[in-house]
């Protein structure tokens, strides 16, 4: 609890305002930081077991094809879905409460992670964004203290047998990692790299990552780097598992 220091000092004008009016707690409230986890459970799943968006959401034109914008809202903050039927893609944040660890096709393993399912309860987050996919915690901000992460399974895949873009299997100095950048108040950033692969080691378990120092942010955002590139950019899939968000608020 916080405690006002000028407390003494509010004692004693309350004392000689006695006569005149009365001294309330009301007149200096305190109020005291509320903090939540965001945990995933909220989704309906589809027979395979995951989430990447439906066409309840708003249509926009996506190349030719109908793309459908979708949200999950889960104590007010919002996570996007962008998904297009007709390529079977999608962008953002999907959920998903599948208990596989490996991958052979895109279509369901990009959904599993490497961990064998949830940090707790049923559902994780994958995280696979494009430019402007947030998470959006509102203009009034919050303190996202961190959240647990793993790799996709499909990334690890990529990490031991390779991509089939770029030759070959990670080495010892490969590496990837995924830096999280928070947007505070006043647009200035903050961020923190999260290591998914380095020194011939990968991320196979659900890990801690502390965002405490970004401070108070409206937004996050995800992007990714490593050592597997062509002239278009990486060739390790940009994906990204997520669970249990502790976020703290005034």
């Amino acid at each position: 609890m916080k405690t006002n220091r000028f407390f003494g000092l509010a004692a004693i004008a309350c004392g000689f305002a006695m006569s005149f009016t009365s001294c309330h707690k009301a007149d200096n409230p305190v109020t005291p930081k509320q903090s939540f986890v965001i945990s995933f459970e909220n989704q309906a799943l589809n027979a395979d077991g995951y989430w990447c968006g439906d066409e309840t959401g708003t249509k926009f034109d996506n190349f030719g094809s109908d793309g459908y914008a979708c949200t999950y809202i889960e104590k007010g903050a919002t996570f996007v879905a962008n998904y297009t039927p007709a390529w079977s893609s999608w962008s953002g944040y999907a959920i998903s409460n599948r208990k596989q660890t490996t991958y052979k096709d895109m279509i369901p393993d990009q959904f599993n992670c490497v961990a064998g399912g949830a940090h707790t309860g049923n559902n994780f987050c994958v995280v696979y964004p494009f430019i402007g996919d947030i998470i959006d915690f509102g203009e009034n901000g919050v303190t996202v203290k961190g959240f647990f992460y793993t790799n996709d399974a499909w990334t690890v895949d990529a990490i031991l047998n390779g991509d089939k873009i770029t030759p070959g299997n990670f080495e010892k100095d490969d590496w990837l990692k995924c830096t999280v950048t928070g947007t505070k108040m006043d647009d200035t950033t903050a961020s923190v790299d999260l290591w998914l692969a380095k020194n011939g080691e990968y991320s196979w378990r659900w890990e801690y990552a502390d965002l405490s120092s970004l401070g108070k942010i409206k937004s996050l955002s995800f992007s990714f780097d490593g050592t597997k590139k062509n002239d278009w950019g990486l060739t390790t899939p940009t994906y990204l598992c997520i669970d249990d968000i502790y976020v703290e608020v005034e």
